[in-house]
């Protein structure tokens, strides 16, 4: 398929400019003192209703799902302007202290000074971020609220069977809260690139537009089984859209959570970019680099400009390639990286960076990612 994947993040405009019951998990979450609260979680059991009509299904879930709208600062030529985005969110855990959890993308709040839930009765509140994760795509952020507000339910999304019926609730365009769509699950398992991230993913045909990232996926039994993420960007493709299976944004969104970052993820103490060399007349080669280095690298390891060639027997050529190996190791794993040292260099048509001929090895261990 030669059609590009890409985040169908939330709809966003510069908008102004100024000059300057079933059973339950339970989830502790730290409140920044050192206590916790318990947060409710519904989950499906295997006597879970079937329902009979979409209509059904709709009326039973269509309350736990929410549009978020967002606004950020950015400053373009000397000039700071207020961005507004909206996607949607599915509300799934209750806290003992008057907050509801919910769901939705990080690339739906991701850069937000601001975030606001509306209801799909028209109420609306003022949101705070917990916690995001950009390779997941799964970010918490939390309301409060005296009334007893709908939760979805957590769906099994290693027990579906392609062919099933879908229900996507969301919020496309950012303009069309609770819109529902209906299709059908075409594959449990596609792995793909999204915007540099190797993710598996669930394939639907069911209509899937800008706004509805963070959105619900619902089976006939009402279960949530989905959080809609990404669609195909080849204005010939039709009907080829995805979502983060239930199970692992429910993993997430536990230790989102819990700790504020995904256990047993691995990383590097350092951040990289794609760049590209010249590598004959008229060719160039993909490459990635370290642009900086955390104050806890180890010495003689990583250092700003290298080029990774290699972590373990992979390959490193793109930022996808680089993350694809990252998600293969686990914090406290010794594994060998093979980089080319670089130096910037001057000239008349700017700086650029050159490469040494021979490779450096050593070998590194990556931490927790997101951990302190």
């Amino acid at each position: 398929m030669n059609g590009k994947f890409v985040l169908r993040a939330a709809v966003a405009a510069i908008v102004g400019a100024s000059l300057c019951a079933c059973g339950f998990a339970v989830a502790g979450c730290d409140d920044g003192d050192g206590s916790t609260r318990s947060v409710v979680s519904y989950v499906s059991s295997d006597k879970s209703q079937t329902y009979s009509s979409t209509a059904d299904v709709v009326e039973a879930v269509a309350d736990s799902v929410v549009e978020i709208t967002t606004e950020s600062v950015t400053t373009q030529w000397g000039m700071q302007y207020i961005v507004s985005g909206a996607g949607s969110g599915v509300i799934v855990g209750e806290g003992d202290d008057g907050t509801y959890s919910i769901i939705t993308n990080h690339h739906v709040i991701d850069g937000a000074n601001d975030i606001m839930v509306r209801m799909r009765n028209g109420e609306e509140f003022d949101a705070e971020l917990v916690a995001s994760d950009d390779s997941a795509d799964i970010a918490v952020i939390t309301i409060e609220c005296d009334e007893q507000l709908t939760m979805a339910t957590w769906g099994d999304s290693d027990s579906l069977r392609v062919g099933e019926d879908l229900i996507a609730i969301g919020n496309p365009l950012g303009s069309l809260g609770g819109t529902v769509t209906k299709g059908i699950l075409s594959a449990t398992d596609r792995t793909i690139v999204v915007e540099d991230y190797p993710m598996t993913l669930l394939q639907t045909d069911t209509a899937i537009n800008p706004g509805n990232s963070g959105g619900g996926l619902f089976n006939m039994k009402g279960e949530l089984i989905g959080i809609v993420n990404a669609k195909t960007s080849d204005e010939e493709v039709e009907g080829i859209c995805f979502a983060i299976p239930a199970n692992d944004a429910r993993k997430a969104y536990d230790d989102l959570l819990t700790y504020g970052y995904i256990e047993g993820r691995a990383a590097f103490p350092i951040e990289v970019t794609e760049g590209s060399i010249t590598s004959g007349i008229n060719s160039s080669e993909s490459v990635v680099y370290i642009t900086s280095v955390g104050s806890n690298v180890a010495e003689g390891t990583f250092k700003q400009y290298d080029r990774i060639y290699k972590i373990g027997d992979q390959k490193i050529t793109t930022l996808a390639s680089y993350n694809q190996a990252i998600a293969s190791l686990t914090p406290g794993e010794e594994v060998t990286v093979e980089v080319y040292r670089g130096r910037v260099q001057g000239g008349f048509f700017g700086s650029s960076i050159s490469f040494d001929d021979e490779p450096t090895t050593f070998t590194v261990t990556p931490v927790q990612y997101g951990a302190n």
